[in-house]
């Protein structure tokens, strides 16, 4: 069973002199680093409970979500095991090989013996207060190599919670008997429901705003009289921290890792048990991988930039989502010839495909999710964007393409945005405009009354109109609803001709659906600034550009060694703006002896996600990251070398009948090569990034 200790800030910071304790004891007693709150410790056994399976064992990670014994007040302890469970992600089954060539409970490509319980102290704490505040949790396994210390620091993935990267990065440095510092990066997944004053403590329980106090981990900042002025005009909305924090919480990405990895050497020192190296655990003693997935990914990058100090010694990032820095010369070609487009932000390239990905999915009927598409709805889209934008689709083009050639033109433009060819099975499956919505409001430090492009987010009935939060899913947030609006909140259409109505379900003024193409038109013109533009949408895009530029990446590394893999098909972040601009920035950076080395896995997406028609089309990245994460450390802790070169890995894809793919096997997933044949090497040659 977990024992329990929760420490005061201010015994936390009693100084230590060095005349009563040698050296090696002043280290072990020393205190977290400064600004460190609400830290608390919890040992688990490894058998009620444990670091890795929250107590559920292999077996219960592949069952359904645990439920909690009251749903209306789930403990602490629940919301965890629901959050741990989602990490593992095992109850997609094992057909795309998660289970069986790679996840939680497999090290090296063979499954683990046991039911994966790890027994270890469990340590979280917090920088900041409220809508500034940043969550950590820091996890030390019984069998930690105090001979070989490591420390494996693990952001969250994606919008997810500071959980969210145990059954991957945790599970692998787990096994590895390191320890692993997670941090949620101050995205989440916290809210305020405006109408109930509903928020969230920073353990995930939630209870009233003013009852909660400073355990709150955000609140909207509105004043009593603003809120009910805000909840009688607009009624039962909910602000979430990623949109609303009014932080621009991605500016801090790196620092928040290397805060991390600062409070897991800490605690290391506190811990009085032998076998400490000589000094305590220092960045000198102990061994520092930064990793993440996506926006952990981009985090991980962005800690290994922002160390100048020697805390971190290497890095390995899946699909990492990266603001650039100008490219000002770095140019990427792919098999000869030159990317339509390369290095855009997010913003920008997220809220164009969110225009055209309507229009352009009707040239796919077989991809995901078409059965839902509106198509009459679609096709006015189409008509709609003709003229719009010479980035979109030009008058020109109709003209000549006529009606019915429109969404071929819209496919078009999405490759002319830099978005791979082949994507376009995927567009319509990444259709959210609630993506490029949230960042806005993100990058521009926008309230949530602020309503930025007329948006916002409630819970609504079955016909789109906004209806109260029942308790239970308020109270299951922090497990089940990572870095947005509580499940099952979706984006509102505050300016809807009718009322405010779920953006899905938006009309135009014609009374027609239409998909919202106003609000889309908003964000995309704060992300592309208008020459003209005047008044408040001026302000909001300089604004947002502000913003913007303070997440933006260098490549430079300052030499440390990096592994990126990425899916040639990622639709999310596509590696035309990401991974593969990146390998020609550090490249510049070190004076062209780049010490990133870039893995690009055919037939790869942004998610391992084996739904009927992606089973049969793509391999999962994940047993890519996993693997890069090997070859990472044998680096680290093997004879030593270089890195693989940069290269393309030629997967093949399962093939089969969609939804009955045969099983993924090893001569699907070819390993990354440690000499790749000169046709699928990656290169860099004088500023241009070669890709096969």
């Amino acid at each position: 069973m977990p024992s329990v200790r929760r420490t005061s800030a201010s015994l936390l910071t009693v100084a230590l002199t060095a005349a009563s304790l040698t050296p090696a004891a002043a280290a072990a007693e020393a205190p977290p680093p400064p600004g460190f709150h609400h830290l608390t410790s919890v040992h688990y056994d490894g058998e009620g409970d444990d670091l890795l399976t929250a107590g559920l064992g292999f077996d219960g990670l592949r069952g359904p979500l645990p439920v909690p014994a009251d749903p209306d007040r789930p403990t602490a302890a629940e919301l965890r095991r629901q959050a741990i469970w989602a990490s593992a992600g095992m109850a997609a089954g094992s057909g795309g090989g998660l289970g069986r060539l790679y996840g939680a409970n497999v090290d090296r490509g063979r499954p683990l013996p046991g039911d994966g319980r790890i027994a270890g102290t469990e340590y979280r704490a917090v920088v900041g207060r409220g809508a500034d505040s940043v969550s950590f949790v820091v996890q030390v396994p019984d069998t930690f190599d105090r001979a070989r210390p490591c420390v494996v620091a693990a952001p969250a993935t994606g919008l997810g919670g500071v959980y969210s990267m145990v059954g991957t990065a945790g599970a692998w440095g787990l096994h590895r008997r390191c320890a692993v510092a997670y941090t949620d990066k101050g995205m989440g997944p916290a809210f305020d429901d405006l109408h109930s004053g509903t928020v969230m403590a920073y353990d995930g329980t939630t209870g009233p705003r003013t009852g909660l106090g400073d355990r709150s981990a955000f609140d909207a900042g509105l004043t009593d009289a603003a809120r009910a002025r805000f909840d009688a005009a607009r009624p039962y909305r909910v602000a979430y921290k990623m949109a609303h924090s009014r932080t621009d919480p991605q500016a801090t990405w790196g620092r928040d890792v290397l805060r991390s990895v600062r409070l897991a050497l800490a605690v290391l020192n506190r811990d009085r048990r032998g076998g400490a190296p000589h000094g305590g655990y220092t960045a000198a003693t102990t061994t520092v991988l930064a990793t993440g997935v996506s926006n952990g990914g981009g985090a991980a990058v962005a800690a290994g930039e922002d160390d100048r100090t020697g805390l971190v010694d290497a890095v390995v990032a899946s699909e990492p989502q990266m603001n650039l820095a100008p490219l000002n010369g770095i140019r990427v070609r792919q098999g000869g010839r030159p990317v339509p487009a390369a290095g855009l932000p997010l913003i920008r390239y997220n809220s164009l495909a969110s225009l055209l990905q309507p229009c352009a999915a009707l040239t796919e009927p077989s991809a995901p999710g078409y059965a839902t598409l509106d198509v009459p709805a679609a096709r006015r889209r189409c008509a709609a964007l003709v003229g719009d934008d010479p980035r979109l689709i030009t008058r020109r083009d109709a003209e000549r393409a006529g009606e019915g050639g429109l969404p071929r033109l819209a496919a078009r433009a999405l490759v002319r945005a830099g978005f791979q060819p082949q994507s376009g099975y995927l567009q319509l499956s990444h259709y959210d405009p609630q993506t490029p919505a949230s960042y806005a409001m993100s990058y521009a430090r926008a309230s949530v009354d602020d309503a930025l492009c007329g948006y916002g987010w409630a819970r609504t009935d079955d016909s789109g109109t906004p209806v109260p939060y029942r308790r239970s899913e308020l109270a299951a947030a922090f497990g089940t609803s990572p870095g947005r609006a509580p499940v099952p909140g979706v984006l509102i259409d505050e300016n809807a001709p009718g009322g405010p109505v779920a953006d899905s379900k938006s009309r135009g003024a014609d009374g027609r659906h239409e998909y919202n193409l106003r609000g889309e038109r908003c964000v995309y013109r704060l992300a592309y600034p208008q020459r003209g533009s005047a008044g408040a949408e001026r302000t909001w895009a300089a604004r947002l550009a502000a913003g913007l530029d303070a997440t933006r990446r260098s490549g430079d590394l300052h030499g440390k060694p990096a592994l990126i893999v990425h899916g040639r098909d990622d639709t999310r972040v596509p590696v035309n703006h990401s991974s593969r601009p990146y390998l020609g920035l550090n490249g510049r950076a070190q004076q062209g002896n780049s010490t990133v080395s870039y893995v690009e896995v055919a037939h790869a997406h942004h998610s391992d996600a084996q739904t009927p028609g992606l089973d049969t089309r793509y391999v999962p990245l994940g047993y890519y990251y996993q693997q890069a994460l090997d070859v990472m450390w044998q680096r680290l802790r093997g004879p030593g070398g270089a890195l693989p070169p940069s290269q393309v890995v030629r997967t093949v894809p399962r093939g089969g009948e969609p939804g009955h793919a045969p099983e993924l096997t090893q001569a699907n997933v070819p390993p990354i090569a440690a000499d790749p044949a000169a046709a699928d090497r990656v290169r860099v040659v004088r500023g241009t990034v070669r890709v096969p």
